[in-house]
C-alpha cells in the first residue's frame, strides 16, 4: 500500500459536535506498518457528496478506509452510496444478523428494519466481524482497497486492532524525535538542510515554545533495522547540533535535568515569583524527581521573599523586585535555608502592565552552582503573559543544564 487516506462520515464533525479522533488513531496505526496516509477528508451524511468524495479518492489512494455510516438510522448510506460506486449489490451478511438478533433478544426489544440493515454488507466484502458492536466492519480489496469501519471509536479500535495486524506486513514505520533548546528553527534547518531531502530517512522540522524538533522517520522490514537506519542519521545531525539537545520523544527539559542530577546525587530547590509554580511544577511532574528535588517556595509579595528567603527590603526598594539583586539573594537565601546543591530563583515583569517600571518581558533568573552564584538577564517582547513565564522556565532549566554539563 503506497497511500493511503481516510473518510470519516458525519455531519457532526462538520458541525463540530464531536471530533473525529478516529482518523488520529488509524494514522497512527498504519504508521507502524508502514503505511503512509496523505490525505483526510470528511463528508456529510449525503449520498450526493459521498460519493463526490469517494470518487476523489478511489483515483488517487490504494487504500481508503471509511468511518461512519453504518449505523441503523435512514442518514447512514456509506454502504448504499459504495455499492452503486463499486458496481457492488449489498447482501446480508448471517454471522452479522444473527448477533443483532441475540442482542436484541437479550434486551426483550424486536428487531426493527433499521437494526437488521446493519447486517448488510457489500457482495464479495471480507466482513469484520464486530467484537465490541453490531454493525461489521468490511475489507474489499481491488485495484483500491477499501475499508470500512463503524464510526463509534471504542468499535473501530477494536476493528482495527484485530484487522491490521492480519493485513499488513513486510514493512514497519519508526520515528523518533529529537529536541533542541536555544536554537531557533531556522538556524537548525540551516545545520541539516542536506538531511530535509531524504527519501528513507525522512527530516522533518517541528517549532514549538521555545524550542525546536527534529523528526526521523525511517521504513524497513522490521524495527530493529529501522532504528539502525535512525541512528545513522541521528549521529550525523548531533555532530553539527548537539550541543542544543536533550532528548528525544517524549523527554522534556525538566526531566534531562533531573536525569543528570539523579546521576550526579545532587539536589535542587526552586524559588519563583514571576513564574509561580510553573518551574516547580515541570520538575514534579518527572518520574524520580523526588530523589533530587527538595522542594521550592512561590513567594510573590515583598514579605514573603524578605521573611522566606532573605531578601533585604531595602535592596527591593532600592532596585525594584524585578532586578537582578533581588533574584540574586533569593538564590542565595534558598540555597542557604534548603541545602541544596544547586537553586534557582526567578523575577520579572510577565505583564500585561509594569508593576516594577521594567519593561514587561524583563526577566532575571538566579542559578546557584557549587562553583558560584550568577544572574542572568533575558527579554521577551511582545510575548504575552504565559508565553514570559514559560519561556523563563525553560530558560531556567536549560541555563542550570549547561552549568551542571561544563563541570560548575
Amino acid at each position: 500500500m503506497k497511500r493511503a487516506e481516510i473518510i470519516a462520515v458525519g455531519s457532526e464533525l462538520l458541525l463540530g459536535e464531536i471530533i473525529n479522533t478516529n482518523a488520529s488513531y488509524i494514522s497512527e496505526q498504519l504508521s507502524k506498518y508502514g503505511v503512509p496516509v496523505l490525505y483526510h477528508q470528511v463528508v456529510g451524511d449525503n449520498a450526493a457528496r459521498m460519493r463526490e468524495t469517494f470518487e476523489i479518492a478511489r483515483r488517487r489512494s490504494d487504500l481508503v478506509i471509511v468511518t461512519g455510516g453504518l449505523g441503523p438510522t435512514a442518514d447512514d448510506v456509506t454502504k448504499e452510496v459504495l455499492s452503486e460506486l463499486l458496481e457492488r449489490p449489498i447482501v446480508r451478511d448471517e454471522e452479522a444478523f444473527e448477533t443483532i438478533q441475540r442482542f436484541l433478544r437479550s434486551r426483550n426489544r424486536p428487531m426493527n428494519e433499521g437494526d437488521a440493515r446493519q447486517a448488510d454488507v457489500l457482495s464479495g466484502a471480507d466482513v469484520l466481524q464486530n467484537p465490541v458492536g453490531l454493525a461489521p466492519g468490511m475489507w474489499i480489496p481491488g485495484d483500491t482497497t477499501w475499508m470500512l469501519l463503524p464510526g463509534v471509536p471504542r468499535e473501530m479500535r477494536a476493528l482495527v486492532d484485530e484487522t491490521f495486524p492480519k493485513k499488513f506486513s513486510g514493512a514497519t514505520l519508526v520515528s523518533e524525535s529529537l529536541r533542541f533548546y536555544e536554537i531557533g528553527e531556522s538556524a537548525l534547518d540551516d545545520a541539516v538542510k542536506d538531511l530535509l531531502n531524504g527519501a528513507n530517512p525522512t527530516v522533518a522540522p517541528y517549532a514549538e515554545t521555545g524550542e525546536a524538533r527534529l523528526r526521523i522517520s525511517a521504513r524497513a522490514v522490521d524495527e530493529m533495522t529501522a532504528r539502525a537506519m535512525i541512528q545513522e542519521v541521528k549521529s550525523k545531525i548531533l555532530e553539527r547540533v548537539g550541543s542544543y539537545y536533550f532528548g528525544s520523544d517524549e523527554e522534556t527539559i525538566a526531566s534531562h535535568l533531573v536525569q543528570l542530577l539523579t546521576r550526579m546525587n545532587r539536589t535542587l530547590a526552586v524559588a519563583e515569583s514571576l513564574t509561580g509554580g510553573e518551574v516547580q511544577s515541570m520538575i514534579t511532574s518527572t518520574p524520580g524527581s523526588s530523589a533530587v528535588f527538595l522542594g521550592g517556595m512561590v513567594t510573590y509579595s515583598d514579605e514573603l521573599k524578605n521573611r522566606y528567603l532573605g531578601v533585604a527590603l531595602d535592596t527591593i526598594e532600592q532596585h525594584s523586585v524585578v532586578s537582578k539583586e533581588v533574584a540574586y539573594e533569593m538564590v542565595v537565601g534558598l540555597a542557604h535555608e534548603s541545602k541544596a546543591d544547586y537553586a534557582l530563583s526567578f523575577t520579572g515583569e510577565a505583564g500585561p502592565t509594569s508593576n516594577s517600571g521594567r519593561p514587561v518581558g524583563t526577566v532575571y533568573i538566579g542559578v546557584k552552582t557549587p562553583g558560584g552564584t550568577e544572574v542572568i538577564e533575558r527579554t521577551y517582547p511582545h510575548q504575552e503573559r504565559n508565553m514570559i513565564r514559560m519561556r523563563a522556565a525553560k530558560d531556567g532549566l536549560w541555563a542550570l543544564i549547561q552549568r551542571i554539563e561544563k563541570g560548575e
